[in-house]
């Protein structure tokens, strides 16, 4: 199993049920079977920490941010918030 076969959270790599992001079909979380959100960067994401993780790494690896970045830029906060509104 790898992620060019299974869909994976891009947070924390956890396998989720179904296929991988780029084939554009849904995935579901393997113990609740709640739809997998999308990333504001793209990709699967099992929960809000998860979502918060992954799109602040990228940030951190983006021209003018650095690694001392310690939050989310307002378009990703934003994404973020409507993928998690009860949390």
């Amino acid at each position: 199993m790898n992620a060019d076969e299974n869909a994976t959270c891009r947070g924390c790599g956890m396998i989720l049920r179904g296929e991988p992001y780029y084939r554009g079909k849904p995935a579901y979380h393997p113990e609740t079977g709640e739809r997998c959100k999308v990333n504001y960067y793209g990709g699967f994401v099992c929960s809000r920490q998860c979502d918060f993780n992954s799109s602040l790494r990228l940030e951190q690896s983006m021209p003018g941010h650095g690694s001392q970045q310690r939050t989310l830029d307002s378009y990703s906060r934003k994404r973020l918030n409507s993928n998690w509104p009860d949390q």
